[in-house]
């Protein structure tokens, strides 16, 4: 009998000494998508920082870790979250992107996006993210003969607060549950705002900068430069089979909006207006599909870029980095080509 408890004891002993497998995290498939991504990608003094990995691995042991969104998340990005979302979409809103609130919709991230998280993943099926980026980076730097400066951050937003763009250098946005985020679209989409950043530092010591001009050739140059390094086709670059639309009534857009060049959004809305960055007027060019109408001055400074280069060589369009934007407005010729045309 004392044999047979002992052997007992023994079963009993080894039966609990013997750990059961782990349940599959039910996220690993997204998990093992990302994990061997970078945190960030460097090239010269422009970052992008990699932030929607460790969104997805704050859930990699099946409980949310918070320490990971606090440490890998918030604060290598407290800039942008602090000057830039907690404030651009109010101060009610505005408590999102502070920790807590950062915490609080990641906390449930995997769980209420999962299949659309898996969606914008499938961008990594065919394309190396680090490898793109990289890719990116350098062929801004090459081709517009810039160093440029500045920070971008790509991520999972809270839900309906979408933003691709930012507010300064340091505080640059890529929200990957975006329309844009997707195999199609990431070239054209993130070729066109990294100029945004290289074009930035040059808008901010010119006195015209922040007025209808400014934003005009800054949104201009983003198209004409994707054109260049992505080798598109006019209608590639701008709208399609819209394009043909834009030239047919090219004399009027210019015409109606020039007089908002020197403004400022709240003297100019206008060209704000057109330049999809002030919904608070009315346009003043009507009749365009709703797209092209938010755009105008993206096909406007890209026409004033062409024609510069038209006029003054093949790579003269690179003095719009140097030369105060007035000069580069007047040096262009695109004055005299509109009061050309009938």
């Amino acid at each position: 009998m004392k044999n047979f408890t002992l052997l007992l004891l023994s079963f009993i002993l080894f039966s609990c000494s013997v750990s059961k497998p782990s349940p599959k995290n039910q996220y690993s498939d997204i998990i093992d998508k990302v994990k061997n991504i970078d945190d960030s990608i460097n090239v010269g003094q422009m970052t992008i920082h990699n932030a929607f990995k460790n969104q997805i691995l704050a859930h990699r042991s099946g409980k949310f870790d918070s320490l990971t969104i606090l440490n890998k998340v918030y604060k290598p990005n407290k800039y942008a979250f602090d000057n830039c979302l907690s404030q651009i979409f109010g101060e009610e809103n505005g408590l999102k992107f502070k920790p807590n609130g950062i915490y609080s919709w990641n906390r449930n991230l995997l769980k209420d996006h999962e299949a659309l998280i898996k969606q914008k993943l499938t961008v990594l099926d065919s394309v190396n993210i680090n490898q793109l980026f990289t890719k990116h980076l350098k062929a801004l730097q090459e081709i517009t003969g810039q160093k440029g400066k500045g920070k971008w951050m790509v991520y999972f937003g809270p839900k309906d607060f979408q933003i691709f763009g930012g507010c300064d250098n340091n505080s640059m946005i890529l929200d990957m549950f975006g329309s844009e985020w997707n195999s199609k679209s990431i070239d054209k989409v993130f070729a066109h705002e990294l100029e945004h950043l290289l074009f930035n530092p040059a808008l901010e010591k010119d006195p015209n900068g922040q007025k209808g001009l400014g934003i005009t050739l800054d949104e201009g140059l983003a198209v004409y430069f994707t054109s260049l390094y992505l080798n598109q086709s006019l209608e590639e670059a701008l709208y399609g089979d819209d394009t043909k639309i834009l030239f047919s009534r090219e004399k009027e857009i210019f015409e109606k909006l020039e007089p908002y060049f020197y403004k400022t959004n709240e003297e100019g809305c206008p060209i704000f207006r057109h330049c999809g960055r002030n919904s608070e007027c009315k346009p003043v060019i009507e009749n365009l599909p709703k797209e092209v109408e938010n755009e105008l001055c993206y096909f406007l400074g890209y026409r004033i870029i062409q024609k510069y280069a038209e006029k003054n060589g093949k790579d003269s369009w690179k003095d719009i980095y140097t030369i105060p934007l007035k000069d580069f407005l007047e040096k262009s010729g695109y004055k005299e080509f509109i009061a050309s045309l009938k």
